[in-house]
Parts: structure tokens; sequence; C-alpha cells
């Protein structure tokens, strides 16, 4: 990180679900370099392995399902016992199966709700219960989507799951406020994070969407890292129910790449524009 963006959290402990890979690869990174102590939990106990392989003694990894009550306050557990307090807890763990509306299988969506919305509920629910005998305030920081602001084809289970999950985002932030505890929810648009390599038909769509996104690139886990970093530390004190988007404004539009040109005359008294008159057939 540059001196810009540098954060300490020396002292403090953060729990970051979905640890395996990915963006909860780069939030364990990022939370170590910040001076933090952390428990990095995942189902994946040889992805937690490499997340932890070189991070010493400040790491401590849980396996862990975030869908299930006893998974849940085993994590936080964890960060008691390994670390005795916890300051920070981002609940990054989700899972993403994309099938059409008709062909989409029931027990395939509780799944995807089971860990993405009940895994969230129940770490909010035991990391606030943890940090509330401590009486130092908290940060939760919850993960949502860009697909739960728009539909697209394949996404019914998990945008709307992340939709449900910025929801009670906003009502954890609403109760949890009295005890100093702001919670807020990170929407990354599209990251990094892909197979590699690409399963040719991804390759493809991919290759279609990323010049029509308005930078041109996918982000990356350290990118969203750093606005995790942000929201769990003093600078953002007064932010809570919010969500945030980390999207390179793929949310806002399309790339842009050309002039803006206003050829609409009923608004020229408003911009007081002058055109040139069109020449009439006799004078031409």
């Amino acid at each position: 990180m540059t001196d810009e963006i540098r954060f300490r959290f020396d002292g403090k402990v953060a729990i970051v679900t979905g640890a395996a890979r990915g963006v909860g690869r780069a939030l364990v990174d990022a939370f170590v370099e910040a001076g933090a102590m952390v428990v990095a939990a995942d189902r994946d106990a040889e992805g937690l392995d490499e997340t932890c392989g070189s991070a010493g003694e400040r790491v401590s990894a849980v396996v862990a399902d975030v869908s299930s009550p006893d998974g849940a306050q085993a994590i936080v557990a964890h960060a008691m016992t390994a670390f005795g307090r916890l300051d920070i807890c981002v609940n990054n763990a989700a899972v993403a199966p994309h099938a059409a509306l008709l062909d989409e299988r029931a027990e395939v969506w509780d799944r995807v709700y089971a860990v993405n919305c009940r895994g969230t509920f129940l770490m909010t629910q035991a990391a606030a219960r943890a940090m509330i005998p401590g009486g130092r305030g908290g940060r939760i920081i919850n993960f949502s989507s860009g697909a739960a602001q728009r539909g697209a084809a394949g996404g019914a289970a998990y945008a709307s799951s992340r939709a449900a999950t910025e929801t009670f985002s906003r009502v954890a932030a609403v109760e949890l406020a009295p005890h100093d505890i702001l919670v807020n929810t990170i929407s990354p648009g599209l990251i990094d994070t892909q197979p590699k390599p690409l399963p040719p038909i991804m390759a493809e769509r991919l290759a279609q969407r990323i010049p029509n996104l308005p930078l041109a690139r996918p982000g990356r886990p350290d990118e969203v890292a750093r606005v995790v970093l942000f929201l769990a530390s003093d600078a953002a004190s007064y932010v809570s129910g919010a969500v945030i988007s980390v999207d390179g404004a793929s949310s806002a539009g399309t790339r842009f790449g050309g002039a803006v040109v206003d050829e609409d005359i009923r608004y020229d008294w408003v911009t007081g524009r002058v055109r040139a008159k069109s020449a009439s057939p006799r004078e031409a």
C-alpha cells in the first residue's frame, strides 16, 4: 500500500470468512500488513493453509461452515480463545452458482441462501455478542455484489441473496448502533478472482464484458481490501448502514469512448445555444 492509504490496526483482532482464496485471502494479507491479528475462516482447509502459510502467529486458521450456528459460534470463539478479543468481523464467505430460472433447483437455492444470508446473519449475531461485553464497539463488514442491483440471467439465487444481505445489514446497523458497532456492506463488481486458466465459455464472456466496463478492466482483490480497511478504521467512525460499491463505476454505466453531442434543439432556450440555420431548398 502507498502511504496515502495505509491503515494501522495494531492490537486489534479481525475475523475474515471465506479466507481460503480470492478477496478473502487479500483481506487476511491486508489486515496482517496493517498490524492486526486475524482469524482466517473457511470450509477449505487446504486453501486456508495456503492463505496462512507465511503469516506466522498473527494469523490463526479455523475450518468451519458459517451457515451453521455451531460453525459461526466456533469461529468467534476461536478468536476469543486465540487472541482474547474481537474488534472487526468481515463476512466475505459466499457461494455463487448460476442457473437458468427454469432450471434452478430448490436445494441449490437453499444452499446459496444458507451461506450468503444465514451465514452473514449468524456471523453478525455471534460477532456482536462477543463485541458488546468488551465495551469497545466494533466493526462488522458484510459482502453483497453488484449483481444485487440489476437483473442478469442465471443469477436468481445469488443476486437475490446479495440484495437480502444489504437489507439485513441496514437492520443490523440500526440495532447495533447503541453499542457503537458499525455495520456496512461492500458491493464489489467484477473482481479478478476467476479460476486460471479460464474455462472457454467464461473466457469468451469476460472478453466481451471487460471492454464495456467504465475502467475497461476488472478490479483486483487488494482494491476491495483497501475499502474494507477504511470501513474498519477510525476514518469511518460515522459510516454505518452504507452499501459501498467497489466496481469501477460499472453500476453507474458502461465505458464512454466519444464526445458528448447535443443535437436536441428543444432546449436551446435553456443553454442559449445559437445554431446555424439550414439552407432551404430554394437557397440551395
